[in-house]
């Protein structure tokens, strides 16, 4: 016994040598490590210095509170728990889980068990019974710790998984956040050309009765009567736009068109503050940067696995066999067999496919590698223009405002100078429009700002 057990581990040793002699590949393949990616000291928009962290985690806080909307909260509620596309990214998940699963189970002993019962015989031929049964049992030996790898490489890719799971859940989220603010805006858009309309009404009934009298020409009814056109062709696009706004929000939500609908309301906009001076932990905490780098990890397993793929399997056997002729003497019966013993398997020639098995794995992780390191500075990109619009943001805001001011006293001193007719109906027009068009923009402005702000919490990884 102790000479079949030399004799077998000469013959591994040598099989071993023998095949290192043909291939370039390493014994273990290396721990991974997470690239460095060279990045600036700080944002070029912001004041604090960048400071390297890559233990933190995201936090899943519920970031669409800072808007203190309780109507949007049920929103975000509702498609956490019902949206179509987070759904699909959840069944991912448990698929990933599952091949984790089974890589574990590859660390384990297996053991099977076979029976079989057999009657024969014949015409000249007494009828035979045959009962048996067989147990093995084997376990293949992590040498070259290519089971390790395996491991590892899908435990990246359940963290992967999960990482892509919250980055769809957070594009679910922001894409809700901007239609729901986008119909707010809608809504206020709408009040404000009722309000239009209605005063414009008045204005062509006025110059209606003045022209009837023989105090002013065709000319300017025709104008004003123009104008009103105007606002309610107006008011027909906002009206269509809130729709489909409408109609996303409800497919975010997981249901149908007709199943939902959003009430207008009269709200006073606030644009949340934020804070500008934005540390690395919030880049590092993105979704899309998180799956990169598990991408990457998963694919450095990969690589390991075609480098030792020149080793041999060694696995340890055990099995044992009892046959007899009466089922009730089966456990009992003298035909018993057993045998253990070591086995090993390997390919002595291949023309080169290992090798370029391993080229192709080398491809794959230098890719993974770009991608990881282009997540990055996309992450950065993205929190860097952020950062530039909010502050352009606040001041082409406070330009808005007094643009908007200047436009509501000159449609007062037109009018003025209208009624004492030294100016004809045009300027009026001219000057009601120059007000509307002020506080459109100046809605438009908000939307840009309420926009803003949801994309820099998520260009930070959904925490702020």
């Amino acid at each position: 016994m102790q000479s079949l057990f030399y004799k077998n581990a000469i013959c591994l040793s040598g099989l071993i040598i023998f095949t290192a002699c043909t291939s370039t590949a390493v014994l273990r393949p290396p721990e991974y490590q997470v690239p460095k990616v060279q990045v600036d000291e700080q944002y070029k928009y912001a004041d604090l210095n960048w400071t390297a962290t890559n233990t933190l985690q995201p936090t899943g806080a519920k970031w669409w509170q800072i808007y203190h909307d309780p109507i949007l909260s049920q929103i975000m509620q509702q498609l956490n728990q019902e949206n179509l596309s987070l759904q699909q990214a959840q069944a991912r998940f448990r698929y990933a889980n599952a091949l984790l699963e089974q890589q574990q189970a590859a660390r384990q002993p297996s053991l099977s068990l076979n029976t079989a019962v057999n009657r024969s015989g014949g015409k000249n031929t007494a009828s035979n019974s045959q009962f048996g049964s067989e147990v093995q049992a084997s376990w293949i030996l992590d040498l070259w710790g290519r089971v390790g790898k395996g491991l590892e490489g899908q435990q990246a890719n359940l963290e992967a998984t999960d990482a892509e799971l919250q980055a769809v859940k957070l594009s679910q989220q922001l894409l809700a956040t901007e239609a729901y603010w986008n119909v707010r805006i809608l809504d206020t858009q709408i009040n404000i050309l009722q309000q239009t309309q209605h005063s414009y009404t008045r204005s062509v009934e006025i110059l209606k009765n003045q022209y009837m009298a023989g105090l002013i020409a065709r000319a300017d009814v025709i104008q004003a009567e123009t104008q009103l056109k105007q606002v309610q062709i107006q008011q027909i696009e906002i009206h269509r736009e809130r729709h489909l706004q409408e109609s996303i929000l409800a497919t975010l939500q997981g249901l149908s068109i007709v199943q939902f609908q959003l009430l207008p309301q009269k709200i006073v906009f606030q644009v949340p503050k934020l804070p500008t001076q934005l540390p690395s932990r919030l880049l590092i905490q993105r979704p899309d940067v998180i799956r990169a780098e598990r991408d990457l990890a998963a694919t450095h397993a990969q690589l390991g696995l075609a480098q030792t793929a020149w080793l041999p399997d060694v696995s340890i056997g055990l099995n044992s066999t009892v046959n007899s002729q009466i089922f009730n003497q089966l456990l009992q019966s003298p035909q018993y067999l057993w045998s253990a013993g070591l086995k090993t398997a390997t390919a002595l020639w291949d023309g080169g496919k290992r090798k370029a098995e391993i080229a192709a794995a080398q491809a794959n992780y230098d890719e993974k590698s770009a991608a990881y390191k282009q997540a990055v500075l996309n992450g950065w990109k993205e929190v860097e223009d952020a950062l530039m619009q909010s502050a352009s943001f606040r001041q082409q805001q406070m330009e808005q405002a007094k643009l908007s001011a200047l436009t509501v006293e000159n449609e007062r001193v037109v009018k003025r100078r209208y009624n004492a007719g030294l100016v004809s109906y045009l300027e009026v027009v001219n000057a009601q429009n120059l007000r509307l068009q002020a506080e459109q923009a100046a809605l438009e402005l908000m939307q840009l700002q309420l926009k803003n702000t949801a994309q820099l919490i998520a260009a930070s990884g959904g925490e702020i």
